[in-house]
């Protein structure tokens, strides 16, 4: 009788679980509202290619931003400190000759503690939908912004000739 209670209350867990896609991400709170492990998904994220303009123009070989964003995506259990904003950007990662690379901006009047693993996942959001095939067949990312629902947003850009990201 045991085995069967504790499926009866693992059951909706899994399946929650075993549901969830890949490119979903769970968020801890969105625009101040405690939501842990609300998952926020592909939809409703709004990502915007050639932007920001008070960015270089970039489009770099979709292999550049390779290493900056996977160094975010295997970030684990560390986090990103950037200072309260509006508008405070801050690297949060890049190749160490500089070029392509990801900023991470807050737009909340309080600084903010960001896994690099869900700024990752934002990068990963403008990788995907401001990618584009060149006529020589080779793959590019145009500079782009996404906007997470909590105030922040993730930027892929030119970080010109300094890396200075700490990740």
């Amino acid at each position: 009788m045991k085995a069967i209670s504790l499926l009866t209350f693992i059951s909706p867990i899994l399946a929650v679980a075993v549901k969830r896609e890949s490119s979903d991400l769970i968020a801890d709170s969105v625009n101040g509202t405690d939501l842990v492990g609300a998952i926020i998904r592909d939809d409703d994220i709004k990502v915007l290619c050639g932007a920001p303009s008070n960015f270089p123009d970039s489009d770099y070989p979709a292999t550049d931003y390779s290493y900056p964003v996977g160094l975010l995506l295997g970030g684990g259990s560390r986090k990103l400190h950037v200072d309260a904003g509006p508008a405070k950007c801050k690297q949060a990662a890049c190749n160490s000759g500089g070029g392509a690379g990801v900023f991470v901006c807050n737009d909340q009047h309080n600084g903010v503690d960001l896994l690099l693993t869900d700024i990752g996942w934002f990068a990963q959001r403008v990788y995907e939908k401001c990618k584009h095939r060149l006529a020589d067949g080779t793959d590019h990312v145009q500079k782009g912004q996404a906007f997470n629902p909590d105030n922040w947003n993730v930027i892929l850009t030119d970080v010109g000739s300094d890396c200075t990201a700490s990740t």
